[in-house]
């Protein structure tokens, strides 16, 4: 365990997505073949990820989009509870999962704006909600849609107009999720709908703390030009879990918007403890707030994951662990 019992320790899966941790070449898209020609199949690929993860001193993991969905977790080892044995033999727990809106076995995306796939996402939704829960998992975390770039012609104005119908999508799933005991949480990405103090205010007014909660991640905030502590302390009553990763800063505010920016956005990331995000500080918030729950440490496909976990691991435990014991 760690040296900050109030805190647990996990990575989004993400952090394991550089090809080069799996013998291939290419960009993070080149993992889609992982299990066809990249010589790897499922079961090998979740031993490995969760042999990894023990190795980097972590408690947990967050499952997250292909290959480290819940759909290849389930046919490695045959069943959710096959899977939530796998996680004790190593001593490990499944802190939350990440949603993928990509409609399974097709390659297309649901559309939250759109009604006519809000029942996919019921669906998708509520799935993955029954598999969480079965592994002794109660976080479901949500993104929202990306928004268009600042010189898009029309302009895509992120308002009340377009935020409602996404809002009440955003309730009905986390009200199906909560039928599994899974709390829906928001998590902000720096180019989406979901991205800065403003657009938090505005979808936690929209939507119902009773089903919708928070899951703030410094990095994404800070480059969206927001603050993180702020935003958390400001949404303290719908916090459920935290995600940490360190930011170089704000990003300019004319940066094109399209497929790509998931990639290019990593530019703007750092590990832990060496960027501009106030960590004392952020250890003072949670210690005030009394929070107890996850903290999960992300690193956007990292080529040598385990050891820049370790290193983070580090850094934590000596500059910052006697703050929140």
């Amino acid at each position: 365990m760690t040296n900050t019992p109030n805190i647990k320790f996990a990575t989004d899966l993400v952090t394991f997505y550089d090809p080069q941790f799996w013998g291939m070449s290419g960009r993070m898209d080149a993992l889609r073949s992982l299990f066809t020609t990249g010589g790897w199949e499922p079961r090998r690929f979740w031993e490995h990820i969760l042999k990894s993860s023990k190795a980097a001193g972590l408690d947990g993991i967050e499952i997250t989009f292909p290959p480290g969905d819940w759909h290849s977790a389930q046919r490695a080892f045959g069943s959710a509870a096959g899977f939530a044995q796998a996680l004790q033999e190593h001593d490990l727990e499944l802190c939350s999962g990440y949603f993928s809106n990509r409609i399974p076995d097709t390659d297309r995306y649901a559309d939250f704006a759109d009604p006519a796939d809000h029942g996919h996402l019921l669906d998708m939704a509520s799935g993955y909600a029954e598999f969480l829960s079965a592994c002794n998992s109660d976080v479901l975390l949500v993104s929202l849609p990306l928004r268009a770039s600042r010189d898009a012609t029309p302009p895509l104005f992120v308002d009340l107009k377009i935020a409602e119908p996404i809002a009440d999508i955003i309730n009905r799933m986390a009200a199906a999720t909560m039928q599994h005991g899974v709390k829906l949480a928001l998590h902000p990405e720096a180019f989406s709908m979901f991205r800065n103090s403003r657009d938090v205010d505005l979808f936690m007014l929209l939507t119902d703390p009773t089903y919708v909660f928070l899951c703030p991640d410094t990095a994404q905030f800070t480059v969206a030009g927001s603050d993180p502590l702020a935003i958390t302390q400001r949404h303290k009553d719908r916090l459920v879990i935290t995600h940490w990763k360190d930011s170089t800063g704000p990003a300019p505010t004319d940066v094109p918007i399209d497929e790509t920016i998931y990639d290019r956005q990593i530019q703007w990331f750092a590990p832990v403890g060496e960027g501009v995000v106030d960590w004392p500080g952020w250890l003072r918030l949670l210690r005030d707030l009394n929070y107890q729950g996850w903290a999960v440490l992300e690193l956007d496909a990292a080529p040598n994951p385990v050891e820049d976990l370790q290193r983070i691991r580090t850094y934590i435990e000596r500059a910052l662990s006697h703050i929140y014991q």
